[in-house]
């Protein structure tokens, strides 16, 4: 296949792409339709809910609660203290515990929640930040003249008011969830024993840079997102069906059916991260493939473009109304059609960094326009997630003003990855070690040659853990996952990478989706979106003890769990947190099954930390605790590495020096 169609085929296949600007359709609790318009939430967050009846018009009020994440986490009640417990505590060479890790056992949950405020920018006092975009209510910020403090001297929050109503924990399947729980957990209601806001950065002020917001974005293109998968099942191993391969290797001519992301929601998900940062918040964008491997996706050529995509040459825009006004109505601002006309992509990649990263309106509208082109011309291939967030750490961590301080709050740095999945491009259990014969049909040999990692992917995951793990990771980490065909679990190496950068996880059910129709696409993903900006200068974090977690309980080691229930926070101080549960407008603080097929259950890993807790079975082998602390229900792929510091290799289920007959 030549390669000019493998680069375009597969937008050109795609449906012509909806901009989030489109009404999606909420069920209320009362079963009507309401309207939420995204393009409301572009410029102003979530809807507000009109509470002017009963309050002070110059008062904020609750607009919503939002769940984000859940992460084990040992909870002590006598110092207010919730610490997660996102995996096998981290050592250094000597058996010593790095800075930052614990030891101790989980026992209980952490839910990471957004209070949601309504729009700051409609009182007589203005917040100190023009057109102010973030309305998180946070610690000290006054709702209905009232201030929101856990301090004891004036504790207007207190842990016993969240209280979590759970249906079960239940092992995440990756198939469609059932109505009622699968089993692993009873009904029960848990009040926190631990409630505290972590601040990450101070509020929005205009003049004081320690502020600003530092994001960079990490948007998945590679093989899955566009379509280019295994799709012939007659000539194709189990192993890999729907599964990203080198460039031009997969011959595929049922894109729309086989993309993971037909209504191109990942980039659309990041340029609405974009509009909704504040003037000074600074922003950076990066994609990654195969073919491109990582790069700033970025574009400074921007010309005016006929609704066909023709551009009209020579011209020059920032705007949609340059164009109008330089050369008549019917035209748009947009990158130039063509990559090779695009001066960033050919540049090193920390230069390209370097010039597409800022605050100012060009420049973020440089990244928005990036991320339009190269979702245009996805290429295929295989993911090189670690390699991308890697990338995006080193460039982050020195730019901007100064290193964040993780005590006091400000100059907070996060990254935010958008991608269908794990990391297909070095060594690990998502990996294709062997080719297959796709044009004998013969599906009993593995056939072909030895695959190699992606010649550009210079760290694998337990480098960058130990990496970031060594610096006290500094940079939190956002990662929205939505389903490739041909991985449809939630990937626990980027959950226990979110849990460690005291950073969130969120995981879309895309597969369950109606394909043929964008709109609960575009608003779960919206959803997702608003939960990442209002998580940004910080969260409210509510530990809840459950014997489920003790030795001998429903929550097992080394499995994927999904929590199902609800949250409600009880506190007569804010009549309008109340109405919040009551109104049906907003329900992002129920994490089970929603209206359109959404799931919005709270999936995290409880790893397991040794081949014991998986019934003993031998490295390699089925019952052993694989890298990625699930236990194996099937053998380790052969090849895979092995050993001590991965030398060996697994073959047939046993860890031996060599696996030879397995491929050429």
């Amino acid at each position: 296949m030549a390669k000019t169609q493998d680069k375009i085929a597969p937008a050109a296949d795609r449906p012509e792409r909806a901009r989030f600007a489109a009404p999606v359709g909420l069920l209320s609790g009362a079963g009507a339709l309401v309207w939420l318009s995204v393009a409301g939430a572009f410029s102003g967050g979530l809807q507000s809910c009109d509470y002017s009846a009963r309050f002070a018009l110059d008062d904020l009020k609750f607009q919503t609660v939002q769940v984000v994440s859940a992460f084990p986490a040992f909870i002590d009640p006598n110092t207010n203290a919730i610490t997660r417990v996102c995996g096998v505590p981290l050592r250094d060479d000597n058996g010593d515990l790095l800075p930052g890790e614990t030891d101790k056992e989980p026992n209980g949950v952490e839910l990471t929640v957004n209070l949601v405020s309504t729009d700051p920018n409609a009182r007589v006092v203005k917040p100190k930040c023009v057109g102010e975009k973030d309305y998180s209510v946070k610690e000290g910020d006054r709702i209905e003249s009232q201030p929101l403090s856990t301090s004891k001297d004036l504790q207007t929050v207190k842990p016993g008011q969240f209280k979590m109503t759970l249906s079960c924990y239940e092992p995440h399947a990756t198939t469609s969830a059932k109505n009622d729980c699968a089993g692993g957990g009873e009904n029960a209601t848990l009040f926190a024993k631990a409630a505290y806001y972590r601040r990450e950065a101070f509020g929005c002020d205009a003049f004081k840079p320690d502020t600003a917001q530092n994001v960079a974005l990490v948007v998945d293109h590679s093989g899955s997102v566009s379509g280019f998968v295994s799709m012939d099942q007659k000539k194709v191993a189990d192993s890999s069906k729907f599964a990203e391969d080198l460039p031009g290797t997969v011959v595929n001519t049922a894109f729309k059916d086989a993309a993971s992301d037909p209504f191109f929601v990942l980039e659309e998900g990041a340029k609405l991260l974009i509009e909704q940062l504040n003037t000074h918040d600074r922003v950076v964008s990066l994609g990654f493939d195969e073919t491109n491997q990582v790069y700033a996706a970025c574009a400074t050529n921007l010309v005016c473009q006929q609704d066909d995509g023709n551009a009209v040459e020579n011209s020059t825009c920032l705007l949609d109304t340059d164009c109008a006004k330089k050369h008549g109505p019917g035209l748009k601002c947009a990158a130039h059609p063509s990559l090779e006309k695009d001066p960033i992509l050919p540049l090193p990649l920390t230069d390209g960094l370097k010039y597409c990263y800022g605050s100012a309106q060009k420049t973020k509208l440089y990244n928005k326009y990036g991320l339009d082109l190269k979702a245009k011309y996805s290429a295929n291939g295989r993911a090189p997630v670690y390699e991308s967030l890697v990338s995006a750490y080193d460039f982050l961590r020195t730019a901007g003003p100064g290193a964040p301080d993780p005590i006091r709050g400000g100059n907070a740095k996060h990254m935010v990855l958008l991608t269908d999945g794990p990391d297909t491009c070095t060594a690990n259990d998502n990996f294709l070690y062997t080719t297959f014969d796709q044009f004998s049909g013969n599906v009993t040999k593995a056939g072909g040659q030895c695959r190699q990692p992606c010649k550009f992917s210079t760290v694998n995951y337990k480098e960058l853990l130990k990496k970031m793990a060594q610096d006290r990771f500094p940079i939190h980490i956002h990662v929205i996952q939505i389903q490739s065909l041909g991985k449809l679990a939630p990937d626990p190496t980027l959950q226990e990478l979110a849990c460690r950068s005291q950073g969130t996880y969120q995981f879309l059910n895309t597969a369950d989706f109606n394909r043929s129709d964008a709109s609960t696409w575009q608003e779960t993903m919206t959803r997702a979106i608003l939960k990442v900006r209002y998580a940004l200068a910080g969260q409210w974090r509510a530990g809840f003890q459950d014997n489920g977690f003790k030795d001998g309980g429903a929550v097992k080691r080394g499995l994927m769990w999904a929590a199902r229930g609800r949250l409600t926070i009880n506190n007569a101080l804010f009549a309008s947190l109340g109405q919040v549960f009551e109104s049906g407008f907003e329900k992002e603080w129920r994490f089970e099954l929603l209206d359109g097929g959404r799931d919005a259950r709270l999936t995290f890993r409880l790893a397991c930390q040794s081949d014991a807790d998986c019934g003993g079975g031998k490295e390699c082998a089925t019952s052993s605790c694989g890298p990625d602390g699930l236990c194996r229900t099937a053998n380790a792929p052969d090849l895979s590495p092995c050993g001590e510091a991965g030398k060996s290799k697994c073959c047939k289920g046993a860890c031996d020096a060599k696996c030879d007959g397995v491929c050429k």
